[in-house]
């Protein structure tokens, strides 16, 4: 039970020692932008790997179930609307 507490207090020190230092000056927006630039540049490659897959799954799987009703052209405009909805982070 003391180990839990200990935890518990370790946690919650460190969550306020965070939000002390997150509103304490100086801000480096420089470096904010620099990192936020880096993590999207590097995960694009990934992102588009998923989504194409994924719409190649949803695309296979879709495609006989429009084909029953017609609506064979609306693929394309389902699959964009769907992995964009999805991968809306």
């Amino acid at each position: 039970m003391k180990k839990f507490f200990l935890e518990v207090t370790s946690i919650a020190s460190f969550t306020l020692q965070f939000f002390k230092e997150v509103f304490k000056p100086p801000y480096e927006f420089n470096e904010l932008a620099k990192q936020a630039f880096m993590i999207g540049y590097k995960s694009f490659g990934l992102v588009a790997i998923t989504g194409f897959i994924i719409g190649l799954v949803l695309t296979i799987q879709s495609r006989p179930t429009l084909a029953k009703f017609g609506a064979e052209s609306l693929l394309a405009a389902m699959v964009a609307v769907s992995i964009v909805r999805r991968l809306d982070l």
